[in-house]
């Protein structure tokens, strides 16, 4: 801490703490003090950051009352204060506040309560980031980059919320912050020091790749930070916040706590997002898991990972008793327990989540090998799939579903590439490593050498030339860097549909999405689809239906061995309703 530095001129800052300058003045309400002083303090922090780069906050003080700002436009800002009662005074909720944007504390256990006074939606560390990367967004949402990774955001949230879901900035601007934290919250499980890494590789999951810990931070719709100026400096200041915790000391699932504790009930109520407690959670894995070294088990709608937290946490008990050897424990979890979701910042959660629920101790050992985590972006209920049988198609389609194409669009592939799952991803991240290393504009190249290497098939060497080809296109667009993340992700569930890789639990609390509230296509295609599973009771009571059973019957469909159990949280209303009738019938199985 620096007490009275020189900026550089005859002024003095009072207080310096890291990159935070404190004006302190005696009473902020008398005459024109308050305005001389935010002027005073836009100097300093100009000053600071002009020497010093990065990001400078300033606080104003006399007190009682506590203002913290940020530089934007040449202008000073305010996007946090504090204010003590003077009658009850709160030492504890100021030093919160104010270390909030210090970020000064270490090896705070990550509780609930903590995660929600440090990091939720009213601390001043959220509010002051929050600020800093709406106005990021704002000066740069026309760079088709940043498009693209919005626009296909709003695409799959449509699908998952219905018209529930309001398409607006502010909410892709608080998905953005909730990632980009979960994904600094990974790098610290890891040991790996984020507030010292610049914003790329943070984002891009470099440090993962050569950890041998793949699947969880990769280029996804939430990096865009990266491509644009000031985003360095943002993720280096949220990264100095993030490693205040000892993330060793994990004991829940914080990230649906830091979920819950930035998005706002009201938001989350008209999102239609319950999420499951956790001493329900739990004693439902207890109940259904009952042979955790043996059962596969897939989490359809995984949310921000609840179920697997526990499923896992199951898992690694279960082998450590066993001794099993770290290297055998982290390969048979992977393979093990699996989960999935269409909804894009609760996958990005959920692998972090999962990584939680190893444990640090089994990350870091010198002793496992490279291993992915198996949790998936992608459709369960296979909307575009009226055919329940999957793979009696030749070839994988996945929509681009970009709202400025006039026409829509799609990549295909041969069917046949999903036998191996990490095959196909490592085809596609080769295609995208041709589309980013190739020159914009140019010819695009040919893929003869790369189908030799991989023995290629010449059936199947158009199909992937011409989804190749649309990479190369929208990397002339500038709309690349999503794409390869895209196609892998979509594709899991056609892979976990097939027979040989289907489970032997599932466990969920699927999506409750009414009928009322999903776009008229989805209503066309839900009733259909419930129609033909003796699941529709009439439209005189089809607003009282949602999702929720369908859902079920839809995964059990594609994903469970005959003979399989599954365990849902289901609407109380399944117990006797009509709406529910054919649900508790039990006759709903079109596999066969």
């Amino acid at each position: 801490m620096l007490l009275d530095p020189q900026v550089g001129d005859s002024r003095r800052i009072d207080v310096e703490v890291g990159t935070t300058v404190i004006e302190v003045k005696k009473d902020l309400s008398a005459g024109k003090v308050r305005a001389e002083a935010i002027n005073q303090l836009r100097g300093y922090v100009e000053s600071r950051q002009a020497q010093h780069g990065g990001r400078y906050v300033g606080i104003l003080t006399d007190g009682a009352d506590w203002h913290g700002y940020h530089l934007q436009g040449g202008r000073l800002e305010e996007v946090t204060r504090h204010q003590v009662d003077a009658a009850r005074p709160d030492a504890d909720a100021l030093c919160i506040w104010l270390e909030g944007i210090l970020a000064t504390g270490r090896d705070i256990r990550p509780t609930p309560e903590e995660i929600r006074r440090r990091l939720g939606a009213d601390s001043s560390s959220h509010e002051l980031d929050r600020a800093s990367l709406h106005a990021l967004f704002h000066a740069n949402r026309d760079r088709p980059a940043v498009q693209t990774k919005r626009d296909l955001w709003a695409q799959l949230l449509q699908t998952v919320l219905g018209t529930q879901f309001d398409d607006n900035d502010d909410l892709f601007i608080e998905h953005t912050l909730l990632v980009n934290s979960a994904e600094i919250i990974a790098h610290a499980m890891l040991g790996l020091a984020p507030d010292s890494l610049p914003a790329r590789s943070l984002l891009s999951g470099e440090k993962f790749i050569e950890a041998g810990v793949l699947g969880v931070v990769e280029a996804d719709f939430f990096d865009w930070v990266v491509e644009v100026d000031g985003g360095d400096a943002l993720c280096r200041a949220r990264a100095r916040r993030i490693t205040r915790f000892d993330w060793e000391a994990i004991e829940h699932d914080v990230l649906k706590v830091l979920y819950e504790s930035v998005i706002r009930a009201e938001v989350r109520k008209k999102l239609g997002e319950y999420y499951t407690p956790d001493w329900l959670a739990e004693k439902m894995v207890e109940t259904v898991i009952t042979e955790p070294l043996a059962q596969r088990v897939l989490d359809p709608s995984c949310g921000s990972g609840t179920f697997l937290f526990h499923a896992v946490r199951r898992y690694i008990e279960a082998a450590e008793t066993a001794r099993t050897p770290v290297r055998d424990m982290l390969a048979g979890v992977t393979s093990h327990v699996l989960g999935m979701d269409l909804h894009p910042v609760a996958v990005s959660l959920a692998r972090v989540t999962y990584l939680l629920a190893i444990g640090r101790k089994h990350l870091l050992s010198r002793k496992r090998d490279s291993f992915r985590v198996p949790v998936y972006l992608g459709d369960s209920l296979q909307w575009r799939r009226k055919n329940p049988t999957l793979f009696s198609a030749s070839e994988l389609t996945i929509p681009i579903d970009d709202r400025r194409e006039l026409t829509a669009a799609e990549f295909r592939f041969p069917s046949t590439l999903l036998k191996n799952a990490a095959d196909f991803d490592g085809l596609i991240a080769e295609l995208a490593d041709q589309v980013a290393s190739r020159k914009p504009g140019g010819k695009v190249p040919s893929l003869a050498s790369l189908f030799k290497t991989r023995s290629t098939p010449k059936a199947e060497q158009a199909s992937i030339s011409d989804s190749f080809q649309m990479m190369c296109k929208l990397h002339d667009e500038g709309r690349d860097h999503i794409w390869g993340y895209y196609i892998r992700n979509l594709a899991r569930p056609e892979w976990l549909a097939r027979t040989e890789n289907q489970v032997d639990t599932l466990i969920g609390n699927p999506p409750w999405l009414k009928f009322s509230y999903m776009p008229e296509r989805m209503q066309q295609e839900f009733r259909a689809l419930s129609e033909a599973r003796g699941l529709w009771h009439g439209a005189g009571v089809a607003p009282h239906q949602d999702l929720s059973a369908l859902f079920v019957v839809r995964a059990v469909e594609h994903y469970l061995k005959p003979g399989g159990r599954f365990a849902f949280v289901m609407p109380s209303a399944v117990l006797d309703r009509k709406q529910y009738a054919g649900f508790r019938a039990g006759s709903t199985d079109h596999r066969h």
